[in-house]
C-alpha cells in the first residue's frame, strides 16, 4: 500500500498530522545520528506500531522521508537568515548559494543521507519514497525573481536551471569528492559559477534588447532611403 493511498479517504487531516508526526520523530533521530526502527519512531511519536508501518512498511522509507524533511528545514532556515538585509539580485544570489553551503556543511550527514536514499536502486518501495520537490526553484526564484521581466521568460528559466547546479548536496559532493576542493575553496567555485552565470544572462539580454530597439531605426531610415530613390526615378 502507498503512503498517498493511506491518506486518501476519511479522517484526512489526521492522517497527515499522523504521518508529519512520524516523519519529525524520524527526522530527530536522523540528526542525531542515530540509527533507527519503525518501532522506535513509532514508539517516541506515540503511534501504533502497526499504523506505523502502514505508512512505512520499510525503515528506508522512513528514513528517506526523515532525511529530506530535516534538510529542507535546515536549508531553509540557513537561506531566511542569510538573505535578510540583501537587496540586489546580485547579492541575494550570492547569500543563497553562501547559505545553502554552510547548511549543507554543518548537516552533511543529514544530506547525504537522503541522497543516498534517493539513489537507491531497490525500487521494491519506490511508491513510498519521497519526490523531491522543486525547492531550490523556489529559493532562486526568493532570490532573483525581479530579473524575470528583464531577462525573459525563456532566458530566465534557463537561469533557473543552470543555478540549480550550484545548490544541494550534489555540487558539493563533485567539488569535494571529485575534485578534493577544501569546503571554502568549494564555496567560492560555487559562488563564482553563479554569479559568471547571472552576469552572462543579464549581458545577453541587455545585447538583445539594444538589438531590437535599434531595428526599428534602421527599418525607418531604410524605407526613407527607398522614398528617396524612388521619387528620383519618377522625376
Amino acid at each position: 500500500m502507498s503512503i498517498m493511498s493511506n491518506l486518501d479517504g476519511g479522517r484526512v487531516n489526521q492522517k497527515l498530522r499522523t504521518h508529519l508526526d512520524l516523519v519529525e520523530c524520524a527526522a530527530q533521530f536522523v540528526r542525531e545520528g542515530k540509527a533507527f526502527t519503525v518501532a522506535e519512531v513509532a514508539d517516541r511519536a506515540k503511534v501504533g506500531r502497526t499504523t506505523a508501518y502502514r505508512y512505512f512498511p520499510t525503515v528506508e522509507a522512513l528514513i528517506a522521508h526523515a532525511s529530506l524533511h530535516a534538510t529542507t528545514q535546515v536549508e531553509k532556515d540557513s537561506i531566511d537568515a542569510a538573505l535578510q538585509s540583501k537587496t540586489s539580485a546580485e547579492e541575494r544570489l550570492r547569500a543563497v548559494i553562501e547559505g545553502s553551503d554552510k547548511s549543507i556543511r554543518a548537516h552533511e550527514y543529514l544530506y547525504r543521507t537522503m541522497l543516498r536514499m534517493s539513489l537507491s536502486n531497490d525500487n521494491a518501495h519506490e511508491d513510498v519514497l519521497p519526490h523531491r520537490v522543486g525547492a531550490r526553484k523556489d529559493v532562486l526564484n526568493s532570490a532573483v525573481g525581479s530579473l524575470r521581466a528583464q531577462l525573459g521568460n525563456k532566458r530566465y528559466e534557463r537561469l533557473m536551471a543552470a543555478l540549480s547546479l550550484f545548490l544541494g548536496i550534489e555540487s558539493t559532493v563533485v567539488l569535494s569528492d571529485v575534485c578534493l576542493l577544501p569546503g571554502d575553496k568549494a564555496r567560492d567555485v560555487k559562488v563564482w559559477g553563479a554569479g559568471v552565470l547571472l552576469e552572462a544572462a543579464l549581458a545577453e539580454a541587455s545585447q538583445s534588447a539594444k538589438g531590437k530597439a535599434a531595428t526599428p531605426a534602421r527599418s525607418s531610415k531604410e524605407g526613407a532611403a527607398r522614398k528617396v530613390a524612388q521619387a528620383a526615378r519618377t522625376a
